[in-house]
């Protein structure tokens, strides 16, 4: 049995179309990098995973369980109408976080007025009592050991390295089963950079399979099991680790010779 099965999947912001046809397999304990350029529809495809926009077409099946509503989106004739008034959304994202499918968005989207310690507290809601919240919170205090120093901080006044540590650290007190990580390490200081990373291998070693995203082929290569190459909304190549070239050789797959 997949852990993560998606079928002809497309989707986007209505009305435009940003990823189209997506067929992806991930087999428990397996981990996977999408790498490709900006603006291309990697983020639109997570978020569509993880319920926050509705999929357009195809299925979302996650550790055996359809997690969006069967069939095609329905057209939308109206468009100062709000559907989701009376209609059913075609995917909950309260249902995929208690499946264990937990999406660590870019951009650490945290509360800014909220301390550490409350924002951490209030994480385990998403497992629905699945999980050990006690072990979650070591882990978080092991690979994290500045935050333990932080706790009654407000997220305004952290670093943006501190709130990525934050926002990873929300995902594994949700006590994920597969976890996605969009971007963990963009904008940092190569120390916090080489930190962020460091603490994203120790989470897969702990036995968590990973989505990953991120522009350093080195930090993918060492965490996944097979690379996609994302281009124009489609899967445009799918690398095996043995077979993944340099970054050079990457973007020349994706641009051409001249661009490498």
């Amino acid at each position: 049995m997949s852990l993560l099965k998606l079928e002809n999947l497309s989707g986007g912001y209505d009305p435009i179309q940003i990823f189209n046809n997506i067929n992806l397999t991930i087999a428990p304990g397996e981990s996977i990098g999408l790498f490709g350029p900006n603006g291309h529809g990697k983020s639109t495809l997570m978020k569509t995973i993880s319920g926050v926009l509705a999929p357009w077409t195809g299925d979302i099946v996650f550790d055996g369980e359809r997690l969006n509503r069967a069939g095609d989106r329905g057209s939308r004739k109206w468009r100062n109408f709000n559907y989701d008034v009376v209609t059913r959304r075609r995917m909950d994202p309260k249902k995929v976080a208690r499946a264990g499918l937990i999406h660590v968005p870019e951009g650490n989207l945290l509360f800014p007025e909220m301390t550490i310690e409350e924002t951490l507290a209030i994480a385990p809601v998403a497992a629905n009592g699945r999980g050990d919240t006690r072990r979650r919170l070591e882990q978080v205090h092991s690979l994290f050991p500045r935050l333990s120093d932080r706790l009654n901080s407000k997220i305004r006044y952290l670093s943006g390295g501190e709130r990525q540590m934050v926002a990873i650290s929300v995902g594994l007190m949700a006590d994920p089963k597969l976890m996605i990580l969009d971007e963990p390490t963009l904008g940092l200081s190569p120390k916090l950079r080489t930190e962020l990373c460091n603490a994203v291998g120790a989470i897969k070693a702990s036995g968590v399979p990973l989505i990953l995203i991120d522009q350093d082929v080195t930090f993918l290569t060492e965490l996944i099991d097979r690379l996609y190459l994302f281009d124009h909304g489609h899967i445009s190549k799918t690398l095996e680790k043995f077979e993944i070239p340099s970054h050079q050789d990457l973007m020349a797959m994706l641009f051409g010779e001249h661009a490498a």
